[in-house]
């Protein structure tokens, strides 16, 4: 029996194995300039549901600056996995974002670190030449029923507003809602 999108973001294997040793500081090298130098090394592009996604600096410091922790930090190594194995959880479409309507879209994957599952979501921004990483979130995969209840939802016309993680529960909170 095949399993739903919902449940494979539950129960399926890892798109990504990390050791959550990835990214940690190193002599001489910013956080961004490694990351950068990763992406580079994986082609600078992930073939996602979207289209190709371009993972360069911008997106890494837009993402940086909406917030990061050791399993965040870790997890940028995971992104274009994500990208390309993962299960759109929010179509590509113009929703509110940064007070404005964004061309947006959300892909999620179930990935490791060390010793615990997580789901790694990434969101996509668009524009009319490319579409680019925008922030991706991560959530322990036995917590995340307890976040997506506890995160209410707003409205039904799927209107998001910036709040860090709150967008994300959201978008998760309706996908698990229509499973």
């Amino acid at each position: 029996m095949e399993q739903t999108p919902q449940q494979f973001l539950l129960h399926g294997e890892p798109v990504c194995t990390l050791t959550g040793n990835e990214f940690l500081k190193v002599e001489g090298k910013t956080f961004v300039q490694q990351v950068e130098e990763f992406f580079i090394a994986q082609g600078g592009i992930a073939h996602s549901e979207f289209g190709d996604v371009v993972l360069d600096r911008k997106g890494i410091k837009n993402d940086f600056y909406h917030g990061i922790g050791k399993e965040k930090r870790a997890s940028f190594a995971a992104i274009k996995n994500v990208l390309e194995n993962g299960t759109m959880i929010l179509s590509l479409g113009y929703y509110h974002t940064n007070n404005k309507k964004q061309l947006t879209g959300m892909v999620a994957a179930p990935i490791r670190i060390g010793e615990e599952q997580y789901i790694c979501i990434v969101e996509v921004i668009g524009n009319n030449d490319t579409n680019r990483l925008y922030v991706h979130e991560v959530f322990l995969t036995k917590n995340l029923l307890e976040v997506v209840a506890t995160s209410p939802v707003h409205s039904s016309d799927n209107t998001t507003s910036r709040q860090p993680q709150g967008e994300v529960a959201k978008v998760l909170q309706i996908f698990f809602s229509k499973g």
